[in-house]
């Protein structure tokens, strides 16, 4: 479950997972996400309660992890400007064309737009480009990972791409798995670890002991890729 925090100016989304454990643990991680491991059979009230005391320690931890986010400057669509797609950098190229298309070349994403000076309309035909692409990859690499989970009796998931602030990917109850967008700038085994995450919860919803025994099965150096992972959310 979800428990809304406040301290201060400060807002938290905690995500709280009952356990077989004596204590509570709450964990604030690099990504800025905020966990709570809770006693089977506590109370809400005792659990909002608990949050609540901590709620300065959990604000410190946040301030702590925020400074290590990268400040990405705003994106302006102007030729020469830096852009990444699967871990690797690339230039914009933008030319002008009667027909709007991306294309990679030698190191250069070159988009052919009407108007190069239209930056609305040269991020919108990249960010379809980005689309189509990382929709591509994902059904590609679902081919090599799902036999697994199909053996396990799992559903086979839908998977929805949109822009997402604090988290790389997520699964509801109802088997829908979706993309950060901005997954399709990171390296492909960071994209192959979101992909195996999010599987592993159509059969384990929660992040539990079966949950991370099946991620260790299917994805032995898990652990590696979300490192890579940690911090680069933005």
């Amino acid at each position: 479950m979800i428990v809304q925090l406040s301290y201060g100016q400060q807002n938290f989304k905690i995500d709280v997972q009952y356990a077989e454990r004596k204590d509570f643990k709450i964990t604030v991680h690099p990504d800025l996400r905020v966990t709570a491991s809770v006693p089977l059979n506590v109370e809400q009230e005792k659990i909002s309660l608990r949050l609540q005391r901590r709620a300065r320690w959990i604000g410190k931890q946040v301030r702590y992890f925020e400074q290590f986010l990268p400040q990405t400057p705003p994106r302006r669509y102007l030729s020469g400007e830096t852009h990444y797609y699967l871990g690797r950098q690339y230039r914009l190229k933008i030319e002008p064309s009667p027909v709007s298309e991306v294309k990679l070349v030698r190191g250069y994403f070159l988009i052919q737009v009407p108007d190069p000076s239209d930056a609305e309309k040269v991020k919108q035909v990249l960010d379809l480009w980005y689309l189509a692409h990382f929709k591509h990859l994902i059904e590609k690499r679902l081919s090599l990972y799902w036999p697994r989970f199909e053996k396990l009796k799992a559903k086979r998931p839908v998977f929805r791409y949109r822009q997402m602030t604090r988290s790389w990917g997520s699964c509801s109850s109802k088997g829908i798995i979706s993309f950060n967008l901005e997954l399709s700038r990171m390296s492909l085994d960071c994209i192959d670890y979101v992909l195996v995450h999010e599987l592993c919860h159509l059969l384990c919803p929660n992040h539990n002991d079966p949950f991370y025994r099946l991620l260790n099965r299917a994805m032995p150096d898990w652990k590696k890729r979300k490192e890579k992972l940690e911090g680069k959310l933005h």
